[in-house]
């Protein structure tokens, strides 16, 4: 299959290019002029294409071959015109540069969108949870990818396009450790807040797996699936397994998660007091987003098996290993 894959210069982008290839396909790595997907030779059936989705361009003249399409593409950081351009305003001129004779669409979403609180005891959150029906509480991050995700759905449906819609936990890999777990560092302390929620970790080469498997997985029109591996360490276990491999890490002080609720509480009220509510706070003290990361939660890769044939590659104690190397 000939297949397109946005943001292929990126963590996760460089990752599915390799699968990709890895699984007999033949692909188009879209990336910007400031990145490509690696700096080794161009390995046999992969075709670079130079381009920026944030403005039309010949890279959109490249197109008319391709089957099938992975968006990996996004602005995971920055202000919200920033997040608005690199993800929303990308998606809409990726959209309109597709070849009607499209056969699949896979796009990467993320857990980000759904509401956290949603999830009533015992606190399972799985594909059938709805979405952030207030994004305005949430980052820029969380409402940008909320709009790309519903123009994606929204083309796909009016074309009648099969979609994969993939949403991936925590991503991590060599160059991506997520603090090995801490929330803040005190000179040689690692504060670890919620120590026993699960981190809904995915390693990146086993995300990139799965989302290769989605391009032939059967579809008629629309499947959600949640990526997360099948392990589910929380903080201190993940923090605890980074230092014994070497990690950079100080001592671990767990923080549990009602005192970092009561943090959040403390500083909404101040906010309301001295500020009229409008303070912008941390996330660390930003009730919403303080659920998001840290509140108790299980994650389940049970529909990733069953509907793409997915089995899990690489394991928590190598993909820590692949951290620290």
């Amino acid at each position: 299959m000939k297949l397109l894959v946005t943001g292929a210069g990126g963590f996760l982008g460089r990752a599915v290019v390799a699968a990709a290839v890895r699984a007999g396909h033949e692909v188009v790595a879209l990336h910007r002029a400031t990145s490509r997907p690696s700096d080794d030779p161009v390995p046999e059936g992969v075709t670079l294409l130079t381009g920026d989705l944030r403005q039309p361009g010949p890279w959109s003249g490249a197109l008319g071959a391709v089957e099938a399409v992975v968006h990996c593409a996004a602005a995971a950081s920055g202000d919200l015109p920033t997040q608005l351009a690199g993800t929303v305003l990308a998606t809409e001129n990726l959209l309109t540069a597709l070849p009607a004779s499209l056969r699949r669409f896979v796009h990467v979403s993320s857990f980000s969108v759904y509401d956290f609180d949603a999830p009533r005891w015992p606190g399972h959150l799985d594909e059938e949870v709805p979405l952030e029906a207030d994004p305005l509480r949430r980052d820029a991050y969380t409402q940008t990818k909320l709009m790309q995700e519903r123009m994606v759905r929204d083309h796909a449906r009016d074309r009648g396009l099969p979609l994969i819609v993939v949403r991936p936990g925590a991503i991590y890999g060599p160059g991506k450790e997520w603090d090995f777990g801490r929330s803040l560092r005190l000179g040689r302390f690692d504060l670890i807040f919620a120590p026993f929620s699960a981190m809904r970790l995915i390693h990146v080469e086993n995300c990139a797996d799965a989302i290769v498997a989605a391009l032939t997985a059967p579809v008629e029109r629309e499947l959600i699936i949640n990526l997360v591996d099948a392990e589910q360490p929380g903080h201190w276990r993940f923090h605890h397994h980074a230092r014994r491999t070497g990690a950079p890490v100080g001592l671990g002080v767990p923080v549990p998660y009602w005192m970092v609720l009561g943090l959040g509480v403390a500083a909404r009220l101040a906010s309301q007091l001295f500020f009229a509510g409008r303070a912008r706070l941390p996330e660390m003290l930003d009730l919403p987003r303080q659920r998001v990361r840290w509140r108790p939660l299980r994650y389940s890769n049970d529909r990733a098996r069953t509907a793409l044939g997915w089995q899990q590659r690489i394991g928590l104690a190598e993909g820590i290993e692949t951290l620290v190397d």
